[in-house]
């Protein structure tokens, strides 16, 4: 799908049912419930898949149960955004039972990160709906001080934020400025997707990445593929979020990123403030933004609206 036709979900609205779907782990109870509370006093009401409290076999049979209830969530009018519980595993495996057809019928805002970058590839490549890269429910924290859960927020109820997203806080590491649509996620997830048919459009793209616990030279490794494969040939601009490197490693993996990419000539930052780590900030895939690249620091802008703002009603007649 060509970024044109990538369909916006509608803004969220006080009153509206999000639905929390188990697309991947079983989220620890006690983590999910605090989610819920952050969602209902923001002022929204919950539904919850069942699935969330089972334990996970990976089995066919659960695969398609989990999907199904993902469908149904989807096409519910009532639910108005979809959430994932956690990250982990499964996601993939509920792929080959979605219909992108009803999908795409029906856009939502779909929100989560880690093993979820699957279902965003798939939702963009194959169903042609926008996405979020943002946080879990199980990361959800009932405070109007957090700025995950504020992010979130933010990203669902309006079409284009203002805010210079994580300006003073990433690093520039090649100054530059670009413009395209913002793709990306997981380092792991993104390379798993080589291949296959939602394999990540990079193509004039704003190439966003973050990573987990993994050595540095996973993420080498995981970068010399996208290289190989000329995914990263074809980006406008790099965005690393939260790498979890050891200290020691941070110094060294800015100097491998510019050896790797330097002859791209597009702007890249690092430290970005998204991905496991506090803050994990909502960002909107499929959507046209601008990397500014300064000497010292970088920040992302939308330059189009990430949610479906409705036309406004007729003049009345004269």
């Amino acid at each position: 799908m060509t970024q044109q036709q990538l369909l916006r979900p509608p803004p969220l609205q006080k009153g509206d049912t999000i639905g929390v779907v188990a697309s991947s782990y079983s989220p620890r109870p006690r983590w999910l419930a605090r989610g819920v509370r952050a969602l209902e006093r923001a002022g929204y009401a919950v539904l919850l898949d069942p699935e969330l409290s089972t334990t996970r076999r990976y089995q066919r049979a659960e695969d398609e149960r989990r999907a199904a209830n993902f469908t149904a969530m989807w096409i519910d009018p009532q639910v108005k955004a979809l959430i994932s519980g956690t990250g982990g595993y499964g996601a993939v495996r509920m792929l080959p039972y979605l219909d992108p057809a009803l999908f795409r019928a029906h856009p939502k805002s779909f929100v989560g990160y880690s093993d979820v970058t699957v279902l965003h590839q798939w939702l963009m490549r194959l169903a042609g709906v926008r996405a979020f890269h943002g946080p879990t429910v199980d990361d959800l924290i009932p405070s109007a001080r957090d700025v995950t859960t504020a992010s979130l927020f933010t990203a669902l109820t309006t079409a284009r934020p203002t805010a210079k997203i994580g300006r003073d806080t990433a690093r520039t590491v090649q100054p530059g400025r670009a413009t395209g649509r913002l793709v990306g996620g997981n380092t792991a997830l993104v390379q798993q997707t080589i291949g296959t048919p939602y394999e990540i459009d990079t193509t004039d793209a704003i190439l966003f990445l973050e990573e987990v616990r993994d050595p540095m030279s996973f993420v080498d490794e995981r970068l010399v593929q996208l290289r190989a494969s000329g995914l990263l040939g074809k980006v406008r601009g790099i965005v690393f979020g939260h790498l979890s490197l050891d200290r020691s490693e941070e110094d060294e993996f800015e100097d491998f990123v510019l050896d790797l990419v330097s002859d791209l000539g597009v702007p890249v930052i690092m430290d970005f403030p998204a991905g496991h780590d506090n803050p994990n900030l909502t960002l909107p895939l499929g959507t046209e933004v601008e990397l500014v690249a300064e000497e010292a620091t970088g920040w992302i802008v939308h330059r189009e609206d990430a949610l479906l703002v409705p036309p406004p009603p007729p003049a009345p007649a004269a």
